[in-house]
């Protein structure tokens, strides 16, 4: 494989193409595994240098060259992508707390998180369809971040593959706001959609079955291939 395949994998790594993740990334196992990567790269640093200026051969000292970058890049991609993830966790704990400005600052962080890197897009989508889910604390501004967060899944800001099959049963989405929502495939079923506005959104291939849709604003919606069952 020529280095640049190489660095080409690791820097799809780094960005989480494809949208998988480890749930392990951004925790501890995740750390350590980060630190015996420096060591091992530390340890191996004088070994390269040394044969490589020590030989007298052009090619040995090229190859070890190529496998210290290799090494080199590798800790370097597998320590931002751990940043990210531990930057994810710390929202996603955060996303869970009793405290209002904690969850605001959760989900401003995940917003952040999601437009530096692809890499953790997945966990955020599954940690606000969770959000979403729960019902709706009574608490000042409470509504307008769980707009933020409805907002957050419906435009472009996360990448696709990683929004596929969300799952929004039950949600309590009375009122939101979701005009132009790029949302196909996503389960709604028994979701309160109570005067919600989902003009033009992207619906198809949706569960909209027993979800409450009282004066659900769907004027240009696509739905396509939805299921739409009797409405509650």
């Amino acid at each position: 494989m020529s280095d640049d395949g190489v660095f080409q994998r690791l820097a799809r790594f780094e960005e989480g193409v494809g949208g998988e993740s480890q749930a392990w990334l951004g925790r501890g196992q995740g750390l350590a595994l980060g630190i015996l990567l420096a060591l091992v790269a530390a340890a191996t640093t004088p070994l390269f240098w040394g044969v490589g200026f020590a030989s007298e051969s052009g090619l040995v000292t090229k190859v070890c060259g190529a496998v210290w970058l290799v090494i080199i890049g590798g800790v370097t991609a597998y320590w931002r992508r751990q940043r990210m993830a531990a930057h994810f966790e710390s929202a996603h704990r955060r996303l869970g707390s009793a405290d209002p400005d904690q969850r605001q600052s959760a989900l401003t962080d995940m917003i952040v998180n999601a437009r530096r890197s692809r890499a953790e897009h997945a966990r955020i989508a599954r940690a606000l369809t969770t959000y979403l889910r729960q019902p709706p604390l009574e608490q000042p501004d409470e509504r307008g971040r769980r707009q933020l967060a409805f907002a957050l899944l419906a435009d472009q800001t996360l990448a696709t593959p990683a929004k596929q099959q969300l799952d929004l049963t039950g949600a309590m989405l009375a009122g939101i706001r979701g005009v132009d929502a790029e949302l196909p495939g996503v389960c709604l079923r028994g979701a309160d959609l109570t005067n919600a506005v989902l003009a033009r959104a992207n619906l198809e291939g949706a569960d909209l079955r027993d979800a409450r849709l009282d004066g659900t604003n769907l004027t240009g919606a696509r739905l396509q291939g939805a299921l739409q069952g009797p409405a509650r």
